[in-house]
C-alpha cells in the first residue's frame, strides 16, 4: 500500500464529474489497490473520509473510517 497525493483545494479535479464504477468492477484487483492506498491515505491524514478525486482517480469512490 501506499500514501496517495491529495489534490489541494482549486486543483481541476475536484471540479471535473467523476466517472460511475461498474459494480463488477470493485473487486478487480486495481480497484481494491486504490481503496487499500485511499484508506492508508486517509489514516496518514487523520482523516474521516477520502473520495478518489481527492486523490487524482475521477472515480466515483469513497471511503469513511
Amino acid at each position: 500500500m501506499s500514501i496517495l497525493k491529495v489534490a489541494r483545494l482549486g486543483h481541476p479535479v475536484l471540479r471535473a464529474k467523476a466517472k460511475p464504477v461498474d459494480p463488477q468492477e470493485i473487486k478487480s484487483p486495481s480497484i481494491q489497490k486504490l481503496i487499500d492506498d485511499m484508506m492508508e491515505t486517509m489514516n496518514e491524514y487523520h482523516g474521516i473520509g477520502l473520495a478518489a478525486p481527492q486523490v487524482h482517480e475521477s472515480l466515483r469512490i469513497f471511503v469513511a473510517g
